[in-house]
C-alpha cells in the first residue's frame, strides 16, 4: 500500500498542475496570448535555471555516467531510424507518415520527465537526468529536424536552407545553452555568487508547476478525430512499446537503480509538446499531431504510475 500511495502522490501533482492549466483555459481565465507568451518566457527564463541547477550543483563528478548517456542517445536514434524505415511503408500519406514518427520518436523531458524525476527521486538523484538532458535534447531537435526534412514533400528544393535555419535555432536554445554553461562552469569549478544562485533558484521553483499549467492550458486543441488509427498507433509507439523495448535493454547492458529509472521516465513520457510547433513550420500533419500530443499525455499518467509502482516495489527507487 504504501508503493501504491508513493506512486500516486509522484504522478497526482504533475497531471494535476496540467488539469488546472485546462481548467484554466476553458473557463477563460486565461486566453491563447497570454498562455504563448507565458511558455515562452519560462522557456527562456525558468526552465533554463531548473536544468542548469541541475547539472551545476550535482555532487560528484564519477555521478556523469557516459556510458549511461551513450545508451539513451544511441536508443534515441535508432528508434528515430526504424520509424523513419518502417512508418512511410505503412502510411502512404507523407504528412500523416512524419507526424507519427515525429510524435513517437520525440519525448516531452523537461516539461514532463525532468519534474518527474525531481518528484520521485528527489534532487540529490537525478544527476542521470540532468547529465542526460544537454545531450539527449539537442539531439532530438536535430533528429526531429531531419526526419521532417525526410518526409516534407513541400519541401524538397530548400530542405538545405531549412536545415541551416533550424541548426541556427537549436544552437540559440536556452536550454542546451543552460545545459552547456553548467557543465563548463562546473568543469572548471567556477563558485557562481550566493545572489545569482539564489535568483537561478527562485527561478526554478516557478519552473516546473509554471510549465506543467502551461502545457495544460495549451492542450485545447478540437478536431473530430479522423485519424484514430493513426493516432492511436502514434501513442502505443511513444508511452508503451518504447519503455517496453528500452528497459529492458537498459536492464540487460547493466544499468540499474537511479539511471534505469530515468531510462523509464523518458522512455514512457508521452510526446514533446513542441512537436506541433515543427509540425505546423515544416509541413508535417499538424492536426494529426496534435491529437497524439494531447493522447500521449492522458495515457502516460497510467503508464508512469504503474512503472513508478514497479520501480518502488522492486526496489529499484528508495
Amino acid at each position: 500500500m504504501s508503493n501504491l500511495i508513493f506512486s500516486f502522490n509522484t504522478v497526482a501533482p504533475v497531471f494535476l498542475l496540467v488539469a488546472i492549466g485546462c481548467l484554466a483555459r476553458k473557463i477563460h481565465l486565461v486566453g491563447k496570448h497570454f498562455v504563448d507568451e507565458a511558455s515562452k518566457l519560462n522557456f527562456r527564463t525558468g526552465l533554463p535555471a531548473l536544468l542548469f541547477l541541475g547539472i551545476y550543483q550535482t555532487a560528484g563528478t564519477d555521478s556523469f555516467d557516459w556510458n549511461f548517456v551513450g545508451f539513451m542517445v544511441g536508443m534515441s536514434i535508432v528508434a528515430a531510424v526504424i520509424l523513419c524505415l518502417t512508418i512511410p511503408r505503412l502510411v502512404q500519406d507523407k504528412r500523416k507518415a512524419s507526424a507519427v514518427v515525429h510524435t513517437a520518436f520525440k519525448p516531452n523531458i523537461i516539461v514532463l520527465g525532468f519534474p518527474l524525476a525531481l518528484m520521485a527521486f528527489g534532487r540529490e538523484h537525478i544527476a542521470a537526468m540532468s547529465m542526460l538532458l544537454p545531450v539527449l535534447i539537442p539531439v532530438n531537435n536535430i533528429v526531429a529536424v531531419l526526419l521532417l526534412c525526410a518526409l516534407d514533400p513541400e519541401q524538397e528544393k530548400n530542405r538545405t536552407g531549412s536545415l541551416k535555419k533550424s541548426a541556427v535555432s537549436i544552437a540559440k536554445n536556452p536550454i542546451i545553452l543552460a545545459a552547456v554553461a553548467a557543465i563548463l562552469l562546473r568543469e572548471f569549478q567556477v563558485a557562481l555568487p550566493a545572489f545569482l544562485l539564489k535568483l537561478l533558484g527562485s527561478l526554478s521553483d516557478m519552473a516546473m508547476p509554471f510549465a506543467l499549467i502551461t502545457l495544460g492550458a495549451q492542450m485545447t486543441m478540437k478536431s473530430i478525430l479522423s485519424d484514430r488509427r493513426y493516432m492511436i498507433s502514434a501513442t502505443a509507439l511513444r508511452v508503451l512499446v518504447t519503455p517496453l523495448v528500452v528497459i529492458p535493454l537498459a536492464y540487460f547492458v547493466g544499468f540499474r537503480g537511479y539511471e534505469l529509472s530515468t531510462a523509464f521516465l523518458i522512455s514512457a513520457s508521452p510526446s514533446a509538446v513542441n512537436c506541433y510547433m515543427l509540425a505546423r513550420e515544416m509541413h508535417s500533419d499538424e492536426v494529426l499531431t496534435g491529437e497524439v500530443i494531447l493522447s500521449s499525455t492522458f495515457c502516460s499518467m497510467f503508464i508512469l504510475f504503474i512503472g513508478i509502482f514497479l520501480l518502488k516495489t522492486f526496489a529499484v527507487i528508495a
